[in-house]
């Protein structure tokens, strides 16, 4: 049977930026794992695993806590984790934040390719969706439903010309990769005034961030796609449900949803029990294999 096994990286990792929310300072570090040992944020010296129990804040983002401490704006580098096929590794943070660098996951991909790929002697684990799943929220919602592979979309609808009404689907090809990846986080100008007021948006910019004023994008390079927020929203679902602990094989399908429904999703899998954890060669498909590095 064919077999896929664990991931971590060849070597640390450091990383510098500043946090999208927080405008402050971050030093990142990302750290070898053995098989098994997950993947973990480190704070203070408390150790902080990516999943969904210790999710806890949805607001403009994700974040996890344990006790006093807090890590947010993770969802980015899950993606990336994802892509990559890292299942392990160790992620100390200085910082509240994790840096936002230029608003998608592509520069925490180059830089993990880089630092090289360790091949781990466990072999890999999924969670395989067992039946279909909904949760809804004020005309929103999230589907996943069985299937023998894994794909993402998301369908926005928004009354501007430029997003519009529009779906992507990720379908876990390389050309879908290098869509999803590069696709940064976005706002509307009118929205940058809120946010600040909430203490939000300090170190945002347009060298980190998509910036639209009514149908204009105001970044001078403009988009790096047509519908690259279409694109940056499947890019965090996929962060948001690597949460489970393990890369999801099923169909998921997100109408207008955001962080806190995707975690709902994600809770909602748990809680009924709608998955089997099964390693690479129980599930026997080759395009799981299809990694980015």
């Amino acid at each position: 049977m064919f077999c896929i096994n664990q991931r971590s990286i060849k070597k640390e990792i450091l990383i510098k930026g500043i946090g999208l929310h927080s405008g402050q300072p971050v030093n990142l570090r990302l750290i070898p794992a053995k098989s098994n040992e997950g993947i973990n944020f480190v704070k203070e010296g408390k150790v902080i695993p990516a999943v969904i129990d210790y999710a806890t804040g949805f607001e403009f983002s994700t974040t996890l806590s344990k006790g006093n401490v807090k890590i947010s704006t993770i969802e980015h580098l899950m993606s990336a984790l994802f892509f990559t096929g890292i299942d392990n590794i160790y992620i100390e943070i200085d910082a509240e934040e994790v840096p936002i660098l230029d608003g998608s996951a592509i520069k925490f991909v180059e830089k993990i390719k880089k630092a090289g790929i360790e091949i781990l002697g466990e072999e890999k684990m999924y969670a395989v969706l067992s039946k279909e799943v909904v949760v809804y929220e004020n005309g929103k919602f999230i589907k996943g439903k069985p299937s023998n592979t894994f794909t993402a979309t998301y369908h926005a609808q928004y009354n501007n010309r430029i997003i519009g009404n529009r779906k992507y689907t990720y379908s876990n090809l390389k050309a879908d990769f290098e869509n999803v990846a590069k696709a940064r986080t976005y706002c509307f100008l009118e929205e940058v005034e809120m946010l600040q007021k909430m203490g939000l948006a300090k170190g945002g910019s347009l060298d980190n961030a998509v910036v639209f004023e009514g149908d204009s994008v105001l970044n001078p390079e403009g988009l790096r796609f047509d519908d690259e927020p279409v694109k940056h929203k499947v890019l965090d679902l996929i962060g948001d449900l690597y949460l489970l602990g393990y890369p999801l094989i099923g169909d998921v399908y997100s109408y207008k949803g955001g962080h806190k429904l995707n975690a709902a999703f994600v809770r909602k899998i748990i809680d009924e029990k709608a998955f089997d954890i099964k390693c690479s060669s129980q599930i026997g498909i080759r395009n799981f294999g299809r990694l980015v590095a």
